[in-house]
């Protein structure tokens, strides 16, 4: 297990989820995850804790769970824009702030900086979370936390191949590659950067 590499993951039961948690695992993280439900039993190694993400207090107490179970606070990963990913990155904040600091990784989109037709709501909602991280990132970066955000292309999950099954997929972006891509941005390889939008794929 890696020395003091710990991670919270929300949106871990997603479509990409299981294989960011297969890469924090494989790299050695001790890694907590969020899920609305009963948690899975696999993959083995995870400390789950539940919660509704739209739930100030729900978030807060989930975070607290997660920084009981891993032993000490968590660098902090969430994956949709909406209230989830406010009341997740609030809570979390509070925490990386108190022990001095940590790293944010959000999610946006491709989508959100080449919109075409009829992706509009979608597109806007990506690019709400780029410039809401970039905000972020300068107001925290003088308390030692970094923000960055990803813009992945298409990710190859079954929901992505069912919908579009003819599309080429060598383009498409593998979700374990995108788990090690925001390894480098939780680890302190990766610490003179913050305040970046990164397209992937």
């Amino acid at each position: 297990m890696a020395a003091g590499k710990r991670v919270l993951i929300t949106g871990a039961t997603g479509a990409a989820g299981p294989e960011v948690l297969a890469a924090f695992l494989d790299a050695g993280w001790q890694v907590a995850a969020v899920t609305r439900r009963a948690p899975p039993s696999e993959p083995e190694g995870v400390k789950w804790v539940r919660a509704e993400l739209t739930d100030t207090e729900e978030t807060r107490a989930a975070v607290d769970e997660a920084v009981a179970a891993l032993g000490g606070t968590p660098t902090e990963l969430k994956d949709e824009i909406g209230r989830p990913t406010v009341e997740a990155v609030l809570a979390c904040r509070e925490a990386l702030e108190a022990d001095g600091g940590g790293a944010i990784v959000t999610i946006g989109a491709q989508t959100a900086q080449k919109p075409g037709g009829r992706v509009g709501p979608y597109a806007a909602a990506k690019a709400a979370v780029i410039a809401w991280s970039a905000s972020l990132a300068a107001a925290l970066r003088p308390r030692g936390v970094r923000v960055n955000c990803l813009l992945p292309g298409t990710i190859d999950t079954p929901a992505n191949r069912e919908s579009m099954p003819d599309a080429k997929r060598d383009a498409w972006v593998q979700p374990r590659d995108l788990g090690r891509v925001i390894i480098f941005l939780c680890s302190p390889e990766s610490a003179p950067l913050t305040g970046a939008a990164i397209p992937i794929g």
